[in-house]
């Protein structure tokens, strides 16, 4: 009984254990941090990369330059800092919208598989066009489920679009 009351009052270790206790949640939420800011410096990457490739379609630049969507996607992939098989993975589609009521939000992921048809129709001077990039993500940190719309084999799907009117050309 008495070994139990002086087991009771004796403090040694009890920092180690405490720590014990509280590293695994500290460590979850600091590689939560990281994996959610290295996804959005990715996915702020990739609208920036595709914002200045769509400028070339609106100017005119790309339907001059006779570009199909490996063009395309080579200037994006080119702008991005991140690029690991950035163009084999990348999906576009450009598609001209002939009325704004025929636009609709589409999820580019079915049956755990990206399921973009891809489409780069750059249309003419002063026309309107609606341009998307999908790129699927691997997390780096396979630990957390984010969101549930993931491909299989759980990345998820970054995506960048642009509605522009060309410029006349």
């Amino acid at each position: 009984m008495r070994l139990l009351r002086s087991l009771a009052r004796d403090r040694k270790g009890s920092a180690a254990i405490e720590f014990a206790i509280l590293a695994l949640p500290f460590f979850v939420v600091i590689f939560a941090i990281a994996e959610i800011a290295v996804m959005y410096f990715v996915d702020s990457g990739l609208d920036a990369a595709v914002h200045k490739a769509v400028r070339q379609v609106r100017v005119g630049v790309a339907k001059s330059g006779n570009w199909d969507a490996a063009k395309f996607k080579q200037v994006v992939c080119g702008e991005l800092s991140y690029s690991f098989d950035c163009t084999s993975k990348l999906k576009v589609r450009a598609t001209v919208i002939t009325d704004m009521a025929s636009i609709t939000k589409a999820s580019p992921i079915s049956s755990g598989s990206l399921a973009v048809t891809e489409d780069f129709d750059l249309g003419d001077s002063k026309s309107y066009v609606l341009v998307q990039a999908f790129l699927p993500w691997n997390p780096t940190f396979k630990l957390y489920a984010l969101s549930t719309d993931r491909l299989s084999d759980g990345s998820y799907v970054l995506g960048s679009a642009e509605l522009i009117k060309n410029e006349p050309f």
